[in-house]
């Protein structure tokens, strides 16, 4: 399987990018979705892009429903040529509906519907300008407006480190205009009829919010960075996040950030071709940040009947990490000690073994229920505010929301336990020969799916801490499981598929390797992004 390249990250663009034209080579391949646009707006949505004969696309509240169906036919095209669903989504204002359609929040027509109420809400308030403001960071262009009594103004679009726009009422906008320039300052008046992204859409924003409530959202399959925090969308905070939209910064050059923290600007791609979104991310790509602590050592934490030796083939694709697995009671080096089946004493006991080691930048890994424990362990951490690490990576298991698949397995019983865990691949055949060896490995099983049956998921604020999630192609997760860990982290969540089943692990221990050191898997045949 290759490495799927150029597929990661989609980006939606928004108002301002509108052309008499846009969608040309679409409409015709999706009659039905052009049909339910002109049932839903009242007007020939391919008519209005192609010829605009009453001259409306610049008008809001027909520019915003155009760009919308636009962009969504598009990323509909994509992946009919077999492009593959992109692992992160982000939208520049109205393109953020666009985002959420693709990552699954609601369907076609009811994106729609939310854009073209969105669309009269904004158009309504009328009097207001945007200029948008080239060369000066924000910070300095805030300091410059103050200085010259322009407190009416407010920055909407914070878009690149030296790329801004600010919104207000038309006089303002127009002194602003005169004052920057006098300063040498280079601007250009957009084609807008009212101040977006200001406090002067707070009517219109708290209007949108009760529309918005009479809507449900379903969870999200994909990551979606929200302008207005520039972090991911959480389930359940949809409605709110699109209501604050309105009136809130677009901070565009921090989403951006977000994402290039874990993934290159080569695997960003515009919807449209290379755009100004496009420029944009160069532009942010090419300003110096602090690059990230790479990890010098990683705690372990063995799977379900594993132990210190679980991922010892491991440690030879690490370098010069200092690979310390957390050894369980019962098992490896401590067989002597009484087996646990309580998950938070399990948790406080690999918590134990790592406080004193937390002096070196540091990863978690875990397999299965071992992906649970270190997601628990971040927990403890947090919770002691203990040193964080750099990040955490799991393998073989949904975001811990999700009820585990395996949380029946400790009450099976006979060959129905042993059968089950033939079909996980997990169980070496030799083991079969010994019976005291295979009563002993039982109870160790047993202890930890118990583990597992036990673990009941309880809701915490996200993790500032980077989540690397990695399953095998045959594994029988859903993309809404899988999506599920994004839920635990506040970075964007990176997914990772691997060719195998649920021990996919042992064929790939160089490229899990990689991706625990943080880079990209170095085999050819490595990871696709699902």
């Amino acid at each position: 399987m290759p490495v799927a390249n150029g597929g990661s990250v989609v980006l939606f663009p928004g108002q301002g990018t509108q052309a008499k034209g846009m969608g040309a080579d679409l409409f015709e391949r999706f009659p039905d979705h052009v049909a339910l646009a002109g049932e839903v707006l009242g007007y020939d949505i391919a008519r209005l892009c192609l010829e605009d004969p009453d001259g409306r696309l610049d008008d809001t509240r027909y520019t915003q429903p155009a760009l919308y169906v636009v962009n969504a036919l598009s990323y509909l095209d994509r992946l009919r040529r077999g492009e593959p669903e992109a692992d992160v989504l982000l939208g520049h204002s109205l393109g953020e509906y666009n985002a959420l359609l693709a990552a699954g929040a609601f369907d076609f027509e009811t994106g729609l519907k939310l854009v073209a109420q969105r669309a009269v809400l904004m158009a309504g308030e009328n009097g207001g300008a945007m200029l948008a403001v080239l060369g000066v960071p924000a910070d300095e262009l805030a300091g410059l407006l103050a200085a010259d009594g322009l407190t009416t103004v407010d920055i909407a679009n914070r878009n690149t480190p030296t790329q801004n726009v600010v919104s207000g009422p038309e006089p303002d906008i127009d002194r602003a205009k005169q004052a920057l320039t006098a300063r040498g300052v280079r601007v250009a008046a957009l084609r807008v009829s009212a101040a977006f992204h200001s406090r002067y859409m707070r009517a219109a924003g708290e209007e949108f919010a009760a529309f918005l409530r009479g809507f449900t959202f379903a969870p999200l399959r994909r990551t979606v960075i929200a302008n207005v925090t520039a972090r991911p969308y959480r389930d359940g905070e949809v409605a709110r996040t699109l209501g604050d939209q309105i009136a809130g910064t677009v901070r565009w050059a921090d989403s951006v950030r977000a994402v290039l923290r874990r993934l290159p600007a080569a695997d960003f791609r515009e919807i449209g071709g290379e755009g100004v979104l496009t420029r944009m991310v160069r532009q942010i790509d090419a300003t110096p940040v602090s690059p990230a602590v790479a990890p010098r050592r990683v705690f372990t934490v063995a799977f379900a009947g594993g132990d210190e030796n679980a991922y010892r083939p491991l440690a030879a694709h690490l370098g010069g990490l200092d690979v310390v697995p957390l050894e369980r009671p019962g098992r490896g080096r401590r067989v002597a000690e009484p087996l646990s089946a309580d998950v938070d004493a399990v948790v406080t006991d690999l918590l134990d073994q790592l406080r004193d080691r937390l002096d070196e930048p540091y990863a978690i890994y875990g397999h299965s229920l071992g992906a649970r424990l270190a997601f628990l362990l971040c927990r403890r951490i947090r919770a002691e505010h203990l040193p964080g690490p750099q990040r955490l990576v799991v393998s073989g298991e949904c975001g811990p929301s999700v009820p585990s698949r395996e949380r029946d397995t400790w009450r099976l019983t006979g060959d129905a336990f042993w059968a089950h865990l033939d079909r996980l691949g997990g169980v070496p055949a030799q083991l079969r020969q010994f019976e005291d060896l295979m009563a002993h490995y039982e109870r160790v099983l047993r202890a930890d799916f118990t583990v597992l049956g036990r673990y009941a998921h309880r809701d915490e604020p996200p993790l500032d801490v980077p989540i690397t999630v990695v399953t095998g192609d045959r594994e029988p997760f859903t993309d809404a499981e899988i999506a599920a860990w994004q839920r635990e982290t506040t970075e964007p969540l990176l997914r990772h598929r691997l060719p195998g089943d649920h021990f996919f692990i042992r064929e790939h221990w160089a490229a899990l390797a990689d991706l625990i050191g943080g880079t990209e898997p170095r085999t050819a045949a490595a990871a696709s992004r699902p």
